[in-house]
């Protein structure tokens, strides 16, 4: 039982995540210096990247993060309610969405690199 309900909250981790780092890079992004953050080769061309990089990337974030968060939740009230047969469909389930949230949490680096190439011709 006690595997099952931590498998059960590692859903909601990759969301929680993306939520508090998207509103982080949209409010104030870290400082280019301290190695964290949204660190490409675009990014960093300039201040002017950086900060549209955080704000691009941290949307995108903070969306998925929302949208994801809410999936996870209501799917776990769907496998506590309803109940899966066996332990193994549970961790499929967990599996296939920890799967779609990695999925969405790598999907702005493409999105926030094709942006910054339009808006900035680097």
């Amino acid at each position: 039982m006690l595997g099952i309900i931590c498998a059960a909250l590692s859903l909601i981790l990759v969301p929680l995540t993306m939520v508090i780092c998207g509103e982080w890079f949209i409010k104030s992004p870290p400082d280019p210096e301290s190695g964290i953050g949204y660190r490409t080769r675009r990014s960093l061309h300039s201040a002017d990247t950086w900060i549209a990089a955080h704000r691009i990337c941290g949307r995108i974030w903070l969306f998925a993060g929302i949208v994801s968060l809410i999936t996870a939740v209501l799917g776990g009230v769907f496998m506590a309610v309803k109940g899966l047969e066996t332990d193994d469909g549970l961790y499929n389930v967990i599996l296939i969405e920890e799967a779609v949230q990695l999925a969405l949490l790598l999907g702005a680096i493409p999105v926030t690199e094709s942006r910054l190439k339009k808006m900035f011709h680097i």
